[in-house]
């Protein structure tokens, strides 16, 4: 049984192919009006519609439809991102190109500088490396730009300023000149960028450890309380007799009134004050 064949539409059938130029032309400028009023849903329809047309034109001769596909690609791209559903853009490539490598430039630089506005760098390191590492991309003449839009608008804020001699050295291609060249207009920014970072870094350096003063100086303060102990437990074996329990027990007192002033930081004139009232009551 033979297959049955699927019906064109009545404009490809009857009116042939001059009117198919004219029609996607007049879908490419709706959709650029759509986008200068802001009315970006109309947009992203007219560059939907326009990109079905291209397809069903791939078999004529005499046309090319890079241009169309391109212009209309990057229109709506540019309406998806005005009305903020950023997410459906790299879907929207893929369906058009069937995979990021293959895109033009100009798609590639726009998806860069959305996704770099949007400080979403990991998808902007993702698509570059995908982009710069294809072989077929090395010989277009965009290459050097995209190359310089990543390392400015996303290597840059990333922080990433120490890496990028070595990203240059990765993208095949670019020739030894271009890569000179290019890092002789970074070196400027990198070095600033280096010396700021190692400076931020010595500012958080842990600053040396002072000795904070107690009460009285550091080398005459237990000097001076053992001395005030040595004269107190003198006089304190003067008026009881020595071994005496009091006497015993009063220095003792003395001593644990030093520790609470070592350790709690305690006046010493109300330690002493307290010690003295003590001592008196006990003799």
């Amino acid at each position: 049984m033979a297959s049955k064949e699927v019906p064109r539409p009545k404009e490809y059938a009857e009116t042939g192919f001059s009117t198919v130029q004219p029609t996607l032309k007049q879908h490419l400028d709706n959709a650029t009006a759509a986008l200068l009023f802001k009315n970006f849903d109309a947009c992203i329809e007219h560059c939907e519609n326009g990109l079905s047309q291209v397809k069903l034109c791939t078999d004529r001769e005499n046309f090319s439809s890079k241009e169309f596909t391109e212009q209309l690609c990057v229109l709506a791209v540019q309406a998806h991102a005005e009305r903020n559903t950023w997410q459906e853009v790299l879907p929207f490539v893929q369906k058009v190109y069937g995979d990021i490598e293959h895109s033009p430039a100009a798609i590639v630089q726009l998806c860069l500088l959305l996704f770099a506005k949007l400080q979403d760098y990991p998808q902007c390191q993702a698509l570059a490396n995908i982009w710069l590492r294809n072989r077929d991309n090395y010989t277009d003449a965009e290459y050097p730009h995209i190359v310089d839009i990543y390392v400015q608008r996303v290597m840059f804020p990333w922080k990433l300023h120490s890496l990028v001699p070595a990203f240059l050295d990765t993208c095949l291609g670019l020739d030894a000149t271009q890569r000179q060249l290019m890092m002789q207009d970074y070196a400027v920014v990198i070095e600033k960028e280096i010396k700021t970072s190692t400076n931020e870094d010595d500012d958080k350096s842990p600053l040396p450890v002072k000795r904070l003063p107690i009460s009285e100086s550091d080398e005459g303060e237990s000097e001076g309380v053992w001395a005030y102990i040595r004269r107190l437990s003198a006089l304190l074996f003067r008026r009881i007799q020595p071994y005496n329990l009091t006497a015993i027990l009063s220095v003792a007192f003395i001593i644990l009134a030093f520790l609470s002033l070592r350790f709690n930081k305690g006046p010493l004139s109300r330690i002493q004050s307290t010690v003295l009232l003590l001592w008196q009551r006990i003799i």
